[in-house]
């Protein structure tokens, strides 16, 4: 605790002139703060609850809390106190004009200035100095007698730091103490800049495991030594009234990585919150990493699929085309996964073994010789048991034929038209293709090489068995009326 000593004896003075109390003034900082715990959103906003221990007089009282961070949004601050009857706030300030080069000038506009600068003489390097007024900033403009220069050489002088300039982003309260000595008070307020997301590995075998990190980004221009964090998962709702980030707050000058114990899950209101316990470090323009998850034992799908838009109204060429890849992961309690997952990228890896030629064809019984890099997609919000299925590519050596057979116009709202689809695999093992036809307004099936199965008003499925270095042919035919 810093007690503002000379405006206190100022004050003191008009005390005893006109007998009106006047607000004793403190400050308190970093070293005075006993606890500092932060929830971090998806959306680029930390909620901070920063507490801080303080002895007080009673009475009128005008409190400094400095080091809160530079994106604060003033409108949440608020202020308590442990204490039953102790300080409560009846307004507060906050003061943002930081002390930079641009804002000391800006101060010192219409006063005299002082250059510097080295020059060589005969005996060596003197320094001259010169005195003018300096007429603007950005670029400084100075009368020097009767010159008037533009960006002069030299190192400026100031005489002295001017009152209203602050060193850290400060927060000013003003109210009444009724209980004298030693209390908490807790300062709460909303900070942009701060958010987090989720990332994933997940590897292939026989069954599959999946790590997960969360990578919190903290543009805030702050540091926090944080007590208690909590990442919280979901999208809230926030009015667009927020402020711009400053551009140094746009840049990333390091990364860092913390490997945390696992994190204790909890669900305040509609959202999945993970608190990571420990102390842990946020510094400014800095990415941290903290272990999320770490399953092993998921059972998967993988899958080859072909989505194609029925034609209706006329002729449609024929369409060559690889087939994607989707990897599946079922229920989340079903296949290990007790945990709900959070909003991020997932990275789709696969071991391979020494007798590959293809990935995704090795033999159990041999050898590992490395993994593959097969894909990334993104991952919404997952509740417990809720399918994960993830698009990883286009599969190399399975490729379909689309061709329209026929198209007739039965009328002027009605046409049937008729299609068939070859797929093509030259892996060395079958594999079930799932052919998505889409078609739309008034349709129906009139008939079909294999039975389908219809999914939704608008998308008709078949399951296309294909062998191993072959290739299996559907056709079918389908009326539209509009």
């Amino acid at each position: 605790m810093k007690v503002q000593s000379a405006r206190f004896l100022m004050l003191g003075v008009a005390v005893l002139a006109t007998g009106v109390a006047t607000a004793s003034q403190f400050e308190f900082g970093v070293e005075d703060r006993t606890r500092l715990a932060l929830t971090v959103y998806n959306s680029n906003l930390a909620v901070v609850r920063d507490q801080r221990e303080v002895v007080l007089p009673t009475g009128p009282i005008e409190l400094e809390f400095t080091e809160v961070a530079q994106t604060i949004l003033p409108p949440t601050v608020s202020i308590s106190s442990a204490a039953t009857g102790g300080f409560f706030a009846h307004q507060q300030n906050y003061r943002f004009d930081l002390m930079n080069p641009n804002s000391l000038l800006e101060r010192f506009v219409g006063s005299n200035v002082k250059y510097s600068k080295f020059l060589l003489q005969e005996k060596g390097y003197e320094k001259v100095l010169r005195e003018g007024i300096l007429l603007s900033i950005d670029p400084e403009i100075v009368k020097f007698g009767d010159v008037i220069e533009i960006e002069p050489e030299g190192t400026i002088s100031l005489p002295y730091i001017p009152d209203d300039l602050n060193t850290s982003p400060t927060l000013v309260f003003k109210g009444e103490n009724q209980k004298p000595g030693k209390q908490e008070l807790t300062v709460r307020y909303h900070a942009a800049g701060v958010g987090w997301e989720a990332d994933y590995a997940l590897t292939l075998e026989k069954q599959a495991s999946l790590s997960g990190w969360v990578t919190i980004r903290n543009q805030s221009s702050s540091d926090f030594a944080v007590d208690e964090l909590l990442l919280v998962a979901g999208d809230v709702n926030q009015t667009p009234s927020r402020p711009k980030m400053m551009p140094e707050m746009q840049r990333m000058s390091s990364t860092a990585s913390f490997d945390a114990v696992s994190p204790v899950l909890s669900n305040p209101g509609d959202y999945h919150a993970y608190q990571f316990p420990g102390e842990v470090k946020l510094l400014k323009n800095d990415i941290t990493q903290l272990k999320l998850i770490s399953e092993e034992g998921i059972k998967y799908e993988k899958s080859y699929r072909l989505a194609s838009v029925a034609q209706q109204y006329g002729n449609q060429a024929a369409q060559e085309s690889p087939l994607a890849v989707w990897i599946t992961i079922g229920g989340s309690g079903e296949n290990g996964l007790k945990k709900p997952l959070p909003a991020g990228n997932i990275r789709v890896y696969e071991r391979l073994r020494a007798s590959e030629s293809n990935i995704g064809e090795a033999s159990i019984g041999e050898a590992f010789i490395g993994e593959a890099f097969i894909g990334e997609a993104r991952l919404g919000h997952t509740a417990v048991g809720q399918k994960v299925d993830i698009l990883v590519g286009r599969a190399f050596d399975v490729s379909a034929n689309r061709i329209q057979t026929s198209f007739q116009r039965l009328g002027e709202r009605e046409a049937k038209a008729g299609y068939r689809i070859k797929v093509t695999n030259d892996k060395r093992e079958s594999i079930v293709v799932s052919l998505e036809e889409q078609l739309t307004g008034d349709w129906r099936i009139v008939s079909e090489s294999q039975e389908g199965i219809k999914r939704d008003s608008m998308t008709y499925v078949f399951d296309l068995q294909v062998p191993a270095k072959g290739s299996a042919e559907l056709e079918y035919s389908a009326r539209f009326r509009w």
